[in-house]
């Protein structure tokens, strides 16, 4: 870079015109998917901490940023950033490493910025003046870590979310944790199981149960999958790799995450050579994006794809947002949205009363049913499941446009607040056109702690049943033995509650083994 020089001064005006025109050539010279590694500090001055902190993007102020040795230059890279600006100029002049690394796939840098704007390298002890260390909640996580229980000594799967709130920061804490807006739906979920009683038959041979079953063309040893969890790093430094290492050990299908702070191509190298891995597809509005990253993981051998359906916006997550307030700089995240998608402000929309999410959106706000068909022809012979159904009327529609199946899902309950628990469209499935159960495979996800929650499941016709917040917390803790032993405590539950309920295949789990409550009484289904 020359000789040591003050950084520039840019009028606001001027950045944003920079900004677009650097937007436009990206537009232009889409990136790929996978970037080259590039030659580490050939030729790059030295940066004093001092000078970093000069330059902490307040004012007129160029936003300068340190990931690991490197000194980065975002000025111009600021408005385009997907989280929002003022998420950048919470953390300029400072040392991002740690932040930087628990919410971002490998490759991040050299996909979003070029060489140019890498100013130059600074020392390890310089770079500790400047903050990002170790603090006062490392040490705390540190301690919590060395005097953690025997991965062995957990019996259920509760057990790791009580366990991993002591390792765990508050970002990630309340990204796993929340709900939306009054989490009633998230409390829903949970409750939901316990409406539902077994009618346990007796007096059967019981000593061999199998558990085995099919997913979508693929042989399963047991009826459940690890369903899509974005940042997994950040409650472990190898987040989505732990789970489908663990994953490996029993032979369980992972749903891939779209959200995943893990590379696709890490994952899916991590993999068993025979292990089976499905991808969720948040489609982008950018068909031209959508078809790349689709035929990337079926490239990587995505064995099915799950198209998240139910994020037109994203759900107020208010856990997640109070704590997000509380910082300096806030900013909601469907304003980031917006920045994302080349809007200035939420003023960008000037009628009041209407709402336009713009069509450069990372989610397409418009997916629709005829998108099936625009998928399958990008993914000729591979299986198209639709996630995030709530009713019985969107199975019909799932099965009419061609899907394989459907995922009965509320995302976790971060989505809309007051929905029904997945659990709940099952039994309406069942009540009302019980046919689908045999026209489509209907999965559930959502609030599914036990064995006998995913037995319960079956017995109203779903072919297998998805774990997320489990996992993550079981991996947070644990790593991939915490992921191992969550699915054996699985594995245990659900043959034994099989056992007890008088069933030796998943086939014998029939209707007339539950009985589904309602206010007044307890009604056969």
């Amino acid at each position: 870079m020359g000789e040591c020089h003050e950084p520039a001064r840019l009028e606001q005006n001027e950045l944003t015109d920079r900004s677009r025109r650097l937007c436009q050539n990206q537009l232009r010279n889409p990136v790929r998917l996978e970037a080259p590694d590039r030659p580490r500090n050939a030729q790059k001055r030295r940066i004093t901490a001092a000078e970093v902190a000069k330059n902490d993007g307040r004012g007129s102020n160029a936003l300068w940023v340190v990931i690991d040795d490197q000194v980065y230059d975002l000025t111009e890279y600021v408005e385009m950033h997907p989280g929002g600006a003022k998420v950048l100029q919470q953390w300029g002049g400072k040392d991002v490493t740690k932040v930087f690394k628990s919410i971002h796939p490998p490759k991040t840098l050299e996909k979003a910025l070029s060489d140019e704007q890498i100013v130059g390298v600074i020392d390890v002890d310089e770079a500790r003046k400047l903050g990002g260390g170790k603090d006062d909640q490392d040490t705390r996580i540190e301690h919590a870590r060395a005097s953690l229980r025997n991965v062995e000594t957990i019996v259920c799967l509760d057990e790791f979310e009580e366990v991993s709130q002591s390792i765990l920061t508050a970002m990630a804490s309340s990204y796993y944790g929340t709900g939306s807006e009054t989490e009633q739906t998230l409390r829903d979920e949970r409750e939901s199981w316990q409406r539902i009683r077994f009618r346990p038959r007796v007096m059967r041979k019981m000593r061999h149960v199998d558990s085995r079953t099919v997913f979508l063309g693929q042989p399963q040893p047991l009826p459940i999958f690890i369903a899509p969890a974005g940042l997994a790093r950040l409650g472990h430094p190898d987040g989505e790799l732990n789970i489908a290492r663990g994953a490996a050990e029993h032979d369980i299908v992972q749903v891939v995450s779209s959200g995943a702070s893990a590379s696709i191509d890490e994952i899916f190298a991590a993999k068993a050579p025979a292990q089976t891995m499905f991808w969720q597809f948040y489609v982008p509005s950018d068909r031209n994006l959508a078809e790349k990253k689709l035929k990337h993981a079926i490239g990587l051998g995505a064995k099915a794809i799950f198209v998240t359906c139910d994020v037109p916006v994203l759900g107020k997550r208010e856990r997640d947002l109070k704590l997000k307030a509380r910082s300096q700089n806030y900013e909601h995240p469907i304003a980031a949205q917006w920045k994302a998608a080349g809007a200035s402000d939420w003023d960008a929309v000037k009628n009041r009363g209407i709402s336009d999410i713009p069509d450069t959106a990372h989610i397409d706000a418009n997916l629709c049913w005829d998108d099936i068909a625009w998928i399958r022809a990008r993914a000729p012979g591979v299986p198209i499941v639709v996630k995030g159904v709530g009713c019985v009327e969107d199975v019909e529609l799932a099965a009419k446009y061609g899907a394989d199946g459907v995922v009965l899902s509320t995302h976790g309950g971060r989505q809309l607040d007051g929905a029904r628990a997945p659990i709940d469209v099952l039994v309406e499935v069942r009540k009302k056109n019980p046919a689908l159960l045999d026209r489509i495979e209907v999965y559930v996800d959502g609030g599914v702690r036990r064995g006998t929650d995913v037995v319960k499941a079956l017995c109203l016709g779903a072919r297998g049943v998805g774990l997320g917040r489990p996992i993550l917390y079981a991996q947070s803790a644990y790593g991939a033995a915490g992921v191992s032993k969550a699915l054996q405590i699985m594995e245990e539950e659900i043959q034994m509650a099989m056992r007890l309920l008088g069933a030796n295949t998943v086939a014998d789990l029939k209707p007339e083994m539950v009985e589904v409550s309602n206010p007044e009484r307890w009604v056969p289904v």
